[in-house]
């Protein structure tokens, strides 16, 4: 029996239309709770996969004079060279203008508007959907295709639910942004604080432009600072960032604004300038200013810092000149303490195009779920059970091949990633962990970065994951490094205890890797196992060696906390862990990180069985 025509017609667009249903749901739910960026991503890939086409993404004006669109959340890979005009050097930007949809049916036959950026990355046709809220047009969303006359009225509506659904989570990111209006200010110097510095940019560009002046931006970095942290405590610590604040506000010009830029990094946003060396000026005086001899009665101050200096030139971005004075403080860094540098040209040899090149991969990477997790195991010593795995994550570029995670991860929290690889790597591992409890006593852990603990909504974030996957808090560890207390140490406070409130477990990682455990665990007493650095297995072989490990296992005996050796690789490594009393080992010659099906074999020969209770 043969089918007609129009009722297969009727069948696909049914399921075409059930499908978009479940999407926009998806959506969502996103919209509703996670945070800007992830919505973003699932807005381009929703709109992407809905309308059928090569690429979705989002574009708007960074600021109304920029002659250019800043284009975010691509789901298809773009080179780097391509800029997107505004008004009708764009289809985007023709829309942006007119404030309404804009079809290009055949970018060939156009004639509103420049098709040139598209044609050049091998589009044909387009659609671009404005985004609104009350404060006006936000964006557009925009999608593009290899083929001409690609749009017909039910992708137009598919495009226009995803704009609809993106407008919504605006809205709330915007009721958000005026509740925190208030609490914009670091609480530690009464600086405002990053947020507050981007806008300041923004504004003093925008000014610039207006009276024919330039910007300058100088980004400092304390010398050494963790010197007084390790040798004198936090509480020390944080006495000296305010006293180090008070000396940086009293240094710059009235006109200057100082803010708080994270940790131990200040911002200084100076507008008027006419020339780079007034910048250099500003930044001797400062120099000298720091390097002053404290009275008695002040707190240590840290005596120098490293300055980068970027200026403004005709149509530069707020992200641009802050990417460029961030450049040219780690090449001031590398000249040594109290040393400035300038920007130029030869800093963007530092990797630039391969960082922004490998931050839209990495988007469009997790937007597609083509990052994976590898698990290596941790083996409790005197039995020689496999009791939990650590999850780490891997990259495999289709053009570059395997990317080391030093370098995507440090990708990630430079370019605003962090956050949605961290939400991928823990939802991914528990959902795994889940399945193979079914069969196996054993708990995973996952690594936490430092941006993901000052977040506030980081414990809400853990505890829906958990909801998600069904995975029972008790089985999840959260490993995190010494250094997490460097900055907003009270917002990391929070979230620690939150987490550990919900009955997941807190791992400290890199134990004696150059921090100040005691002072870590007197301020943060909430982990309940410590890792023990890669150096100190190393160095077993030797009598001091042996001692010091022998003194860290006692002192996590002294807090109750279990204790792995990270880092093991030959048997006398672990024969003489076993003679320290730590508990735990984790290293090559136990297991090498591998995927999840070989991961199961490995559990198979070694974990307890999902009846027993093993230690975690």
């Amino acid at each position: 029996m043969t089918i007609p025509a129009r009722v297969l017609a009727d069948v696909r667009a049914s399921r075409r239309f059930a499908l978009a249903q479940t999407a926009l749901a998806r959506l969502s739910r996103l919209a509703v709770s996670a945070d800007l960026d992830e919505v973003s991503a699932a807005a381009t890939s929703t709109a992407a996969t809905l309308v059928g086409v090569a690429s979705a993404a989002l574009a708007r004006h960074e600021s109304p004079e920029d002659p250019f669109l800043r284009i975010d959340a691509v789901t298809h890979v773009l080179r780097t060279d391509v800029e997107v005009r505004s008004g009708a050097g764009s289809l985007a930007g023709f829309a942006l203008a007119h404030g309404r949809l804009t079809v290009c049916s055949d970018g060939e036959t156009e004639t509103r508007f420049d098709t040139s950026a598209m044609s050049s990355v091998g589009f044909r046709s387009g659609a671009a959907m404005p985004i609104t809220t009350s404060a006006g047009v936000w964006g557009a969303l925009i999608v593009f295709g290899a083929e001409p006359n690609l749009f017909d009225d039910t992708d137009i509506a598919f495009l226009s639910a995803v704009a609809g659904v993106f407008s919504a989570a605006l809205e709330r990111v915007d009721l958000s942004r005026l509740l925190r209006e208030q609490t914009d200010h670091d609480p530690l110097t009464g600086l405002p604080d990053r947020t507050r510095a981007y806008s300041a940019v923004g504004d003093a560009l925008t000014r610039a432009r207006a009276q024919g002046d330039e910007v300058a931006l100088l980004l400092l970095d304390i010398d050494d600072f963790a010197i007084i942290n390790d040798s004198l405590g936090h509480d020390t610590g944080d006495r000296a960032l305010v006293r180090f604040a008070e000396r940086l506000v009293a240094a710059v010009r009235t006109r200057d604004a100082v803010y708080r830029f994270g940790g131990d990094e200040f911002l200084v946003v100076c507008g008027g300038f006419d020339d780079t060396r007034n910048a250099e000026d500003l930044a001797f005086r400062v120099t000298a200013a720091l390097a002053a001899p404290p009275s008695a009665a002040d707190a240590p101050i840290p005596m120098s810092a490293s300055i980068g200096i970027a200026v403004s030139e005709p149509g530069v971005t707020v992200r641009e000149l802050l990417r460029r004075v961030d450049l040219a403080l780690h090449r001031a860094k590398d000249g040594g303490g109290g040393a400035h540098a300038v920007f130029d040209a030869e800093d963007d040899h530092y990797d630039a195009d391969r960082v922004r090149s490998l931050s839209v991969d990495l988007r469009a990477a997790l937007a597609m779920d083509e990052l994976t997790l590898a698990y290596q195991p941790l083996v409790h010593i005197a039995t020689g059970e496999v009791v939990s795995v650590e999850a780490l994550a891997r990259w495999n570029h289709p053009t570059l091949g395997q990317i080391e995670p030093s370098e995507f991860v440090a990708v990630a929290e430079r370019t605003g990633l962090a956050a949605v690889l961290g939400d991928w790597a823990l939802r991914t591992a528990c959902r795994q962990a889940a399945r193979w409890r079914r069969d196996f006593s054993i708990t995973v852990r996952v690594n936490v970065s430092a941006l993901q603990l000052r977040d506030p909504a980081f414990p809400g974030r853990v505890e829906s994951v958990l909801r998600e996957t069904g995975l029972p808090p008790q089985a999840l560890g959260l490993e995190v490094t010494e250094t997490v207390w460097l900055a907003d140490t009270g917002r990391v406070a929070r979230n620690l205890t939150a987490v550990t409130e919900m009955g997941v477990a807190l791992l400290l990682d890199d134990v004696g890797a150059g921090h100040s455990s005691l002072a870590y665990l007197e301020r943060f007493p909430v982990f309940e196992c410590f890792k023990i650095d890669k150096g100190y297995i190393d160095a077993l072989d030797t009598g001091r060696g042996r001692a010091v490990v022998t003194a860290i296992v006692a002192l996590a005996k002294a807090y109750e906390m279990t204790v792995v050796g990270e880092g093991v690789e030959t048997r006398a490594q672990l024969d003489a862990l076993a003679e320290t009393g730590c508990d735990l080992a984790q290293g090559f010659l136990l297991g090498r990180p591998v995927d999840a099906e070989h991961t199961t074999a490995v559990l198979e020969l070694s974990a307890p069985p999902a009846e027993t209770v093993g230690e975690a």
